[in-house]
C-alpha cells in the first residue's frame, strides 16, 4: 500500500459540508500578520494543486510539508474553501476550512516562529466536534435527500469516482438500497446489495467491540498494562507503559504497521504474532496518554491480547461473539487467497487509469482492518448494538462518548455530532477500498457506504445523507442507551 495515500485519507477524514451549504465568503481577507500572510500563501499552494508551488512554500516556511501528502489530499478533496477565522494574532492564526468537493469542515491552525516569524513553527488540520450551526446544510425530506444522493452517486459514477452500493436504515427497517459500478469490470459483474468488499478499519469497529465483551466479562481492564496478556512482548518499557484503553483510543504511540517493512513482507504477514515479531522493538513515539495519534499497530496489539485472553484465534473470537449473534453471514476476514463469493475486485486509481488493487493487499485482514463485509450485514451490526445484542447499554453507552484529545473517538468508534445530530460509527479506506457507517442513536438512522474505489466517495456520501437527513426522536431511544 501507497503509505502517502493512506496518510492522506487519515487527514480527510477527520476534516468533518457542499454545493447546499449557507452561502459564506469563500475568499475571506487574510489578516496582514505573519501568521495571516503564511496561512493564505499556503492554502494558495494547495489549492493549486502544483507541486512546485507546494515544494516553494516548503522550502521557505515549512521545512516539515509532506509535498506527496498534500497532494494526495487536495485530490480528494477538490481543495478548501476559507470560511471564517476563528483565532487571530501577530504569531498565531486560526481558519475554519471547509473541503470544495465534500461535505466536510474542520480547522487549520497555523503559527510562526516569532524569533523568525517567515518560518511555521506548528501547522494542524484538526477536524470540529461540533459543526457550527450555521455551517450545517437545509434537512430535507426523506424522499428529497434520498433522490438527491442518488443523483451524486450517479455523477460521481461516470466520473469514475465511485463504485459501490448504499443502504439507509431506520429502527432496524432497511429504507433504501442501491448499488453502483462493477464488482468485477473485466467480466462486467455489476455491484449488487449481496456485494461484499473489503471495508479496511472499519473492521476496528469489531475488534473494539470483542475487547468491549471481554471487559463486560471481568476478563480484561481498561488500564491494564498490555505486559499483563503479553508478557513476552518484544519491548518491555512499552509493555509496562501501554494500557488496553491507549491501545482502544489511539494514545499509546504505537505507530503504523503500513511501512516499507510491511511491503517487503506483506504475503509473510499472516498472523498477529508476525507484526508483533516485526514491529514490537519499536519504542512508543511518545509517552503513551499524552498524545492522540491513529494507530493501526496498536488494533493488531488488541487483536494479540484477545487471542491472549480467549486462547482462541482472534478471527474466531469475532465469528462466534460478534458476526453470528448479529446475524452477519457475508462478513469476515478471508485470506486473500481464499477469496469469498461474491467479494468485489477492488480498483485504484492511478496515472494510467484504474488499477487491480490485489498486488497491494496484505495476506489476510488483521484486528486492525482488512476484513470484507456487505451494506445489509452493517446495517444488521449496527442494528445489532443499537438493540443490546452485542454489548449492554452502558458499555455501548460509554464506547460512544467522546475518550480522546479531539473528542471525535470513542473506544474503537468514530464520534461526531451531539443532541440529535450525535452520531458513531467508523470509516476505512486505502487502495481501492473505501466505506463509512453512520449510527444515530437519538434517531435510530443507520447509513452504510461500501466501495470498490479509492477513498473518499463512500465518506462524503455518508456525510452528505446524514447531514441533510429529517432528524426525528426514535422512541425509547434514551433506554437503549441506558439498559
Amino acid at each position: 500500500m501507497r503509505i502517502s495515500k493512506i496518510s492522506a485519507y487519515l487527514l480527510a477524514t477527520i476534516i468533518g459540508l457542499s454545493s447546499a451549504l449557507p452561502a459564506l465568503a469563500e475568499n475571506i481577507d487574510f489578516p496582514k500578520t505573519a501568521a495571516g500572510r503564511l496561512a493564505e500563501m499556503r492554502l494558495k499552494a494547495f489549492n493549486s494543486g502544483q507541486a512546485a508551488l507546494l515544494e516553494a512554500f516548503k522550502n521557505a516556511h515549512d521545512s516539515s510539508m509532506s509535498v506527496e501528502n498534500e497532494l494526495a489530499l487536495k485530490d480528494m478533496t477538490g481543495g478548501l474553501d476559507a470560511l471564517r477565522i476563528v483565532k487571530n494574532d501577530a504569531f498565531h492564526i486560526a481558519v475554519i476550512l471547509r473541503e470544495k468537493d465534500g461535505d466536510r469542515v474542520g480547522t487549520m491552525e497555523l503559527e510562526v516562529d516569532e524569533k523568525n516569524p517567515d518560518k511555521v513553527a506548528k501547522f494542524s488540520l484538526r477536524p470540529m466536534p461540533d459543526t457550527p450551526e450555521d455551517l450545517m446544510p437545509q434537512r430535507l425530506s426523506a424522499e428529497l435527500v434520498w433522490q438527491r444522493l442518488q443523483n451524486k452517486a450517479d455523477v460521481w459514477a461516470a466520473q469514475e469516482r465511485f463504485s459501490g452500493s448504499v443502504a439507509i436504515a431506520r429502527k432496524g427497517q432497511l429504507l433504501h438500497q442501491q448499488s453502483w459500478g462493477y464488482a468485477d469490470s473485466g467480466q462486467k459483474k455489476e455491484n449488487t446489495a449481496q456485494t461484499r468488499y473489503r471495508v479496511a478499519s472499519m473492521y476496528k469497529m469489531m475488534t473494539a467491540v470483542a475487547v468491549l465483551q471481554l471487559l463486560e466479562k471481568d476478563k480484561i481492564a481498561l488500564d491494564a498494562p498490555i505486559s499483563y496478556y503479553l508478557p513476552n512482548y518484544p519491548n518491555s518499557a512499552l509493555a509496562n507503559q501501554v494500557t488496553v484503553r491507549h491501545l482502544l483510543t489511539h494514545t499509546g504511540g504505537t505507530g503504523e504497521i503500513f511501512t516499507e517493512e510491511f511491503t517487503q513482507k506483506r504475503e509473510q504477514l499472516r498472523e498477529h504474532s508476525d507484526y508483533v515479531a516485526l514491529f514490537g522493538q519499536r519504542d512508543a513515539a511518545f509517552t503513551p496518554g499524552t498524545q492522540e495519534q491513529y494507530s493501526n499497530y496498536g488494533y493488531v496489539l488488541l487483536g494479540a491480547i484477545i487471542e491472549a485472553v480467549t486462547g482462541k484465534p482472534y478471527h474466531q473470537v469475532i465469528s462466534e461473539a460478534i458476526l453470528a449473534p448479529a446475524g452477519m453471514r457475508n462478513t469476515g476476514s478471508e485470506p486473500e487467497t481464499a477469496i469469498a463469493p461474491q467479494l468485489s475486485v477492488g480498483y485504484m486509481r492511478t496515472e494510467t487509469g484504474l488499477q487491480d488493487n490485489r498486488n497491494t493487499l496484505p495476506w489476510r485482514g488483521t484486528a486492525a482492518g482488512g476484513g470484507y463485509s456487505t451494506t445489509e450485514d452493517l446495517i444488521r451490526f449496527a442494528t445489532a448494538l443499537l438493540q443490546g445484542q452485542l454489548l449492554s447499554g452502558k458499555s455501548l453507552s460509554i464506547a460512544t462518548q467522546p475518550q480522546t484529545p479531539s473528542q471525535l473517538y470513542g473506544f474503537g468508534f468514530q464520534l461526531g455530532g451531539k443532541g440529535m445530530h450525535a452520531h458513531f460509527g467508523h470509516s476505512g479506506g486505502a487502495e481501492g477500498m473505501s466505506g463509512a457507517l453512520r449510527i444515530y442513536p437519538e434517531t435510530g438512522d443507520i447509513i452504510v457506504v461500501l466501495s470498490n474505489f479509492d477513498p473518499p466517495a463512500a465518506d462524503e456520501l455518508v456525510q452528505y445523507y446524514g447531514n441533510r437527513m429529517p432528524l426525528k426522536p426514535r422512541e425509547n431511544a434514551s433506554t437503549v442507551q441506558k439498559k
